[in-house]
């Protein structure tokens, strides 16, 4: 074998390798927004305190994905959520996530979603996509009898549902925050 041969079979073995190894990221395409007409900065100053308040029942809280489109995969993968200061960050099975979010009420809007962009086993980046879909396309949230967090997207008839966890439960990037 010459020496070419080697850089060759280098160039054509190692490259993919070293290219699908790498960690990118990937943005999910936000939600259109409703544009504001004649809003003062004052009044973005109010509405900004207000989602702050408004979403206060989700502020600091930590999850894990127990229902994901009516199935339970809390043994299949390892999804993680945290609600942090109007981010939401965790883990979607695979890849870690990172977005901001805003509500009043029940109402949960978030956008932006960020993710790194390992390669995993298909089946676990087919419950991602899925997770993070219904996140991006989430409505709104509510708590059920056992403190369940239920949040529900335009997209799904399931809804997504979370079980509470402690900080030191969620993955170190989701819980830096």
């Amino acid at each position: 074998m010459s020496l070419m041969d080697g850089f060759t079979c280098l160039k054509t073995y190692l490259t993919p390798v070293i290219l699908f190894g790498l960690v990118g990221c990937q943005s999910v395409a936000p939600k259109p927004q409703a544009a504001a007409v004649n809003e003062s900065p004052a009044s973005s100053a109010v509405s900004s305190t207000s989602d702050i308040s408004q979403s206060a029942p989700l502020n600091r809280t930590f999850w894990r994905v127990k229902t994901l489109v009516g199935r339970d995969v809390s043994g299949l993968i390892d999804a993680s959520v945290a609600f942090v200061d109007q981010r939401i960050s965790g883990r979607a099975g695979c890849n870690y996530f990172f977005a901001d979010y805003s509500g009043q009420g029940d109402q949960l809007d978030i956008a932006r979603i960020t993710t790194s962009k390992k390669i995993c086993f298909s089946s676990v980046m087919h419950q991602e996509q899925l997770l993070l879909k219904m996140l991006a396309e989430a409505e709104r949230f509510e708590h059920d009898a056992d403190g369940s967090l239920i949040i529900y997207s335009r997209s799904d008839s399931h809804p997504l549902v979370l079980k509470r966890i402690s900080r030191s439960e969620m993955p170190v990037l989701a819980a830096r925050h």
